[in-house]
């Protein structure tokens, strides 16, 4: 036979100590996830960054070969393994085209030499970005980007907001009630 043993706490003062203990353990897994998340979204940035530079010289659309990505794509992915496909390598590229006005932190500084720059939100991830940049609406995009970041939507509930227009019924039911 087997038998489960489970001690019943009922000190509150016990409770209260390993309460605080799971705490401390999820405060650190969430500091890893948004660190991880904030290193891949710098990385995918960053990357987009030099791609832009180097294929099309600092302008929206290339004028020359799109070797160049087919190269870094075969090169990092040698390197590092899966992840730096041709199609991969294109979205870090939009990535940087859509987003290259705002800065990548963790939070917003205080110490922010440029106070008017706006903050990509680390708290969503790459899959979120990617969702946001088939808008086309600079203003529609960060609003929803705004909202996805401050109600903290997991990608399911962005893509169902964008999907179902839900910034578009906003508009409307606020001119409804004028």
């Amino acid at each position: 036979k087997i038998y489960v043993m489970e001690k019943v706490v009922n000190n509150k003062e016990e409770s209260n100590f390993l309460n605080s203990l799971k705490d401390i353990v999820k405060s650190a897994r969430q500091f890893a996830y948004n660190s991880v998340n904030l290193a891949q979204l710098r990385q995918n940035w960053y990357i987009g960054q030099k791609l832009v530079v180097q294929e099309q010289k600092g302008k929206d659309r290339a004028e020359y070969g799109k070797h160049v990505i087919k190269i870094a794509s075969k090169t990092l992915t040698e390197e590092f393994g899966s992840g730096y496909s041709e199609t991969n390598l294109r979205s870090f590229r939009k990535f940087y085209l859509t987003f290259k006005d705002y800065a990548i932190q963790q939070t917003v500084s205080a110490k922010s030499k440029d106070a008017i720059q706006q903050i990509l939100p680390a708290i969503l991830s790459w899959s979120h970005y990617e969702r946001l940049m088939r808008i086309k609406d600079k203003i529609i995009r960060d609003w929803y980007m705004k909202e996805a970041a401050e109600q903290m939507w997991n990608f399911r509930t962005l893509n169902r907001n964008i999907n179902t227009q839900y910034y578009e019924r906003m508009l409307i039911s606020q001119k409804k009630d004028v």
